[in-house]
Formats: C-alpha cells, structure tokens, sequence
C-alpha cells in the first residue's frame, strides 16, 4: 500500500513538471510567424496582440516543430525596403524582394538573435549601391552590406546584380533575380577605379 501511495505521488509529480515544461514558452516563442507576412503585420507584438494572429497568419507551433527547431525565423532590416533574414534549421538566408535567396556563411549564423522580440527589431544594417556604367563594356551593379550582429560585431557583405539579357528577359526567368555573392576586395577594387 505504501509502495502504491508512493508510486502515485511520483507520477503526479512528475506529471505536474512536464505540464509545466510544456507551458514554459513565453514571449511568443512557441509561435509559427509566416516569413511572408504582409506590411502591416510586420510590427505586431503577437504576444500582446493574440487577437492579430488569426488576421495575420500566425499560429501556435506544433509541437513537432518546436521539438526540431525549425520554425523560421525572420528579422528585417532597413536598407533596401523589403529585405530580411531568414533563420530555418541553423541555417541563415538573405532574401531581398524579387529575387533568389541567397545563404550566409560563417559567423554571422550564432551572432545574431532570433526571437519573437528581435522580429520587431529591424537591423540597422549599411548599404551602399553602385551602378557604373563604361564606354564599351556592360553595365555593372554592385553593391555592399554591412551587417550588425547582436553581439557586437559587424559582418559585410557584397553582391553584383548581373545584366539580364536575350532569353533572361522573358517573363518566366525574370520573375527571380539571382544575385551573386562576390569579395568585398573586389568591390572595394571596382569602387577605387570609378
């Protein structure tokens, strides 16, 4: 009898912990916040504002995903307009509008936080864009961003925006610009012999 009071004891211990692991989630961090919001639902507080989440898209993460962890997560910055980061899976994309993303290596991944608090924080990132333009020669976009990170540190990173041309033109390959990564010595070079 004692063995059976003891046992029961345990189990409704036990129980009453793991209810209370699985409601520990504050601030929002069990919510599935869709990386393709519209404007308007950017700057909402779903922890505050639960009545939004319906209007908006927001859910409650299943518990499946909260148990892998790949819910994405997104933080905007604030030049150009539209542009973000993604966080899926450990792995760390820059979408800009229109175009393919791109991923981002290296440091930056554990530098910059992902929370239902940090979504309403726009990175303060720099950007400074060039369009040059030779006798003879194609015309070339480029551009470098500098990226904050919450610990402090600040990573850059360039890009070249290529010419679309002939067949690349079309309606059907022209919706996805591809952006390609280049080395900010590079960008740096091009810059110098403007």
């Amino acid at each position: 009898m004692k063995h059976k009071f003891l046992l029961s004891s345990c189990i409704l211990a036990i129980s009453t912990l793991v209810g209370c692991a699985g409601s520990s989630a504050k601030n929002g961090e069990d919510l599935e916040v869709p990386t393709d919001l519209p404007p308007i639902c950017r700057d909402i507080d779903f922890s505050t504002d639960p009545e939004m989440r319906e209007v908006c898209g927001v859910r409650k993460a299943s518990k499946h995903n909260i148990a892998y962890k790949n819910i994405p997560q997104q933080r905007y910055l604030i030049k150009p307009a539209e542009t973000s980061i993604v966080k899926t899976n450990g792995k760390l994309e820059l979408r800009f509008q229109n175009s393919l993303p791109i991923d981002l290596d290296g440091p930056i991944v554990n530098d910059l936080a992902f929370s239902q608090e940090k979504r309403l924080e726009r990175i303060k990132n720099t950007y400074d864009y060039h369009e040059i333009t030779r006798k003879g020669a194609e015309r070339l976009r480029i551009f470098k961003m500098g990226i904050p990170t919450d610990k402090g540190s600040k990573y850059d990173f360039c890009f070249r925006i290529p010419e679309k041309k002939g067949n690349d033109r079309t309606r059907s390959r022209a919706m996805g610009v591809n952006i390609e990564m280049m080395s900010c010595s590079e960008f740096d070079k091009i810059i110098s012999t403007k």
